[in-house]
C-alpha cells in the first residue's frame, strides 16, 4: 500500500517546515485527522502501527535514560498541568474557534476575545496564550507566530465540527460526534479532580457518612459526597455529566480497531435468530455495530441492558439512527434469560473483584451450557519478563510484546490502559486486570476463558468465555 500526503497550507495553519512541496507517507501533524485519508489508512495498517508502537516505546525509554533524573521527575510531577489545560480548551471550545478562523491572522489570540466577553472576563484573553503554549510544547497545538495558534492532527480530535455559535449557544456539543471531546472532558474534569485524592483513598480517609465496611473511592472524597459516580448525574444541574459520560463511552471506541467486536467472536457460528445481550451496554453503541452487520442475514435479536436513566438516552439514540430496529423488536432494552451470547464491554473494570464476581455468577446462573460470554476490556501486560504457566496454553495469550531491551509491555506506548487502571480505582474502587487476574476471576464464577483476541496495536482484548 502506498500513499502520499502533502504538507500544503490549510485552514489548520501553514506547516512549520519550509519544505512545503515535499510529500510524505505519514500523516502531516499540521493537518486534521481524517481516518479515510490515504495517509491515515497507511498509518493504521498493521505493519506501520506495529513499527510506530515500538518507536514510541523506545523514545519513552530513551528519554528516561538520557534526561537528568531530577528533570524527568519534575516533568512527571507536574504533568497535571496538561489535563488542566486540555479541560480549559475543551470547555472554551478553542478547537471550534481555531477551525472556524478563515486565515492565520484570525488565529491571533487577541481575536479570540469572544471567549472573554462570553465569560465576562476581558483580562483572560491574553492569559490564554500561556496554557495554549504549554499544549503547543507538548505537540497538541502549534504556535505559528507570537501568541498565534493553530490546530494539529491531534487537537483536531477535539473539534465537534459544529459552529462556534452553536457550541456556545446550547450545551449539545457532543451530540452526533465521535465522542472524543466528551471523553477528554470527562477525563479532565471529574476524573482529574478525583485523582488528586488517590493517596487519601488508599490510606483510609473517609467521609463522616461513609457506609461501614465499604470504603469510598477517591471520587467521593474529591466531591465530598457519598453518592456513587453513576448516581451523581441524576442530581439537579449535573445531568450534563451523565450525558457527557454516555457520549464519552462512544469515544472509547478508539481503544479498538473499528469494528473489532465483529472479529472478537465467531458470530456466524451461532444459530440463526440467536439472542445477544449487551450487559451494561450504555446507549447500545456496540450493539448497533453488531445489529448492522448481522441483524439482517442472521436475524439476530439484540437486548441492551443498563440503568433506567441510561436506557432513556439509548432509546433516543436508536430512534434517531435505527428506528426500524426498535419498531420491529429486533433491538430491545430489557434483560432476557438464556441468550446465546452475553457481552460485557468495559463493565467489569468498574468493580472490585467481589462485585465483579457477583456479576459473572448472575450471568452464569442465567446461562445454559451453550451460552458464551464475551468480556471486552483492557488486558494489562506485565512490565517484567514472564509468562505464567496458567496462561501458556490459552489461545491468543501474548508471550511478549517487545524485544529486549524494551519493556515487555511496551512502556510509554502502553500507558493508556495503565492510566485507565488507576482511573477505575479512583472512581469505583475498580481496576483493569491482567490476563492472569481475568482467568482467576472467571474460574471463581463458573466461567473458563477459552480464547483472547486483541485489537491490532492495542491492549484492548475480547475474552471469549465458556461455562464450566
Amino acid at each position: 500500500m502506498s500513499s502520499t500526503f502533502s504538507t500544503q497550507a490549510s485552514s489548520y495553519g501553514t506547516p512549520l517546515s519550509p519544505l512545503s512541496n515535499l510529500h510524505h507517507d505519514y500523516p502531516s501533524p499540521s493537518l486534521p485527522y481524517v481516518s479515510s485519508s490515504p495517509a491515515e489508512q497507511l498509518a493504521a495498517c498493521p505493519a506501520a502501527s506495529a513499527a510506530a508502537t515500538r518507536i514510541i516505546a523506545a523514545a519513552g525509554q530513551i528519554t528516561s535514560i538520557v534526561q537528568k533524573p531530577f528533570l524527568f521527575m519534575s516533568d512527571a510531577s507536574m504533568v497535571y498541568t496538561l489535563p488542566a489545560c486540555l479541560r480549559l480548551i475543551e470547555h472554551l471550545h478553542i478547537a471550534e474557534i481555531l477551525r472556524d478562523a478563515e486565515d492565520e491572522r484570525q488565529r491571533l489570540l487577541s481575536e479570540l476575545r469572544i471567549i472573554a466577553e462570553l465569560h465576562e472576563s476581558a483580562d483572560n484573553s491574553s492569559a490564554l496564550a500561556h496554557p495554549l503554549r504549554l499544549l503547543s510544547t507538548h505537540h497538541i497545538l502549534r504556535e505559528t507566530a507570537p501568541d498565534t495558534f493553530a490546530l494539529t492532527r491531534v487537537a483536531s480530535l477535539l473539534d465537534s465540527r459544529k459552529s462556534v455559535a452553536d457550541v456556545f449557544a446550547k450545551y449539545k456539543k457532543y451530540e452526533d460526534t465521535s465522542g472524543i471531546a466528551a471523553f477528554v472532558g470527562l477525563c479532565t474534569d471529574e476524573l482529574f479532580k478525583s485523582a488528586a485524592y488517590l493517596t487519601e483513598a488508599f490510606t483510609g480517609v473517609q467521609l463522616p457518612l461513609a457506609p461501614l465496611g465499604s470504603p469510598l473511592p477517591a471520587f467521593n472524597l474529591a466531591f465530598n459526597t457519598p453518592v456513587p459516580f453513576f448516581e451523581c448525574g441524576r442530581e439537579p444541574r449535573k445531568s450534563f455529566r451523565l450525558e457527557r459520560f454516555s457520549q464519552a463511552m462512544i469515544g472509547t471506541s478508539g481503544w479498538e480497531m473499528p469494528g473489532a467486536i465483529l472479529t472478537g467472536f465467531d458470530w456466524l457460528s451461532l444459530p440463526r435468530g440467536s439472542t445477544i445481550v449487551d450487559v451494561g451496554g450504555g446507549i447500545g453503541s456496540t450493539t448497533m455495530i453488531l445489529a448492522r452487520a448481522f441483524g439482517g442475514n442472521m436475524q439476530f435479536r439484540f437486548i441492551v441492558q443498563d440503568r433506567p436513566v441510561v436506557v432513556g438516552l439509548g432509546l433516543d439514540a436508536w430512534r434517531a439512527q435505527c428506528p426500524e430496529m426498535l419498531e420491529s423488536g429486533q433491538v430491545m432494552f430489557y434483560l432476557n434469560r438464556h441468550p446465546a451470547v452475553y457481552i460485557l464491554r468495559v463493565v467489569l473494570h468498574d468493580w472490585p473483584d467481589a462485585r465483579a464476581r457477583h456479576v459473572l455468577l448472575n450471568l452464569r446462573l442465567a446461562s445454559n451450557p451453550e451460552t458464551r460470554l464475551i468480556i471486552a476490556d483492557h488486558v494489562l501486560p506485565l512490565a517484567c519478563w514472564t509468562l505464567d504457566s496458567v496462561l501458556a496454553h490459552l489461545e491468543g495469550a501474548h508471550v511478549t510484546l517487545a524485544p529486549a531491551p524494551l519493556l515487555p509491555n511496551l512502556g510509554k506506548a502502553s500507558a493508556t490502559p495503565f492510566s485507565m487502571d488507576i482511573v477505575m480505582h479512583i472512581t469505583f474502587n475498580g481496576k483493569e486486570r491482567t490476563l492472569r487476574e481475568f482467568c482467576a476471576l472467571a474460574l471463581s464464577s463458573g466461567w473458563r476463558i477459552a480464547r483472547v483476541t486483541y485489537s491490532k496495536g492495542s491492549h484492548f482484548g475480547h475474552l471469549v468465555c465458556e461455562p464450566i
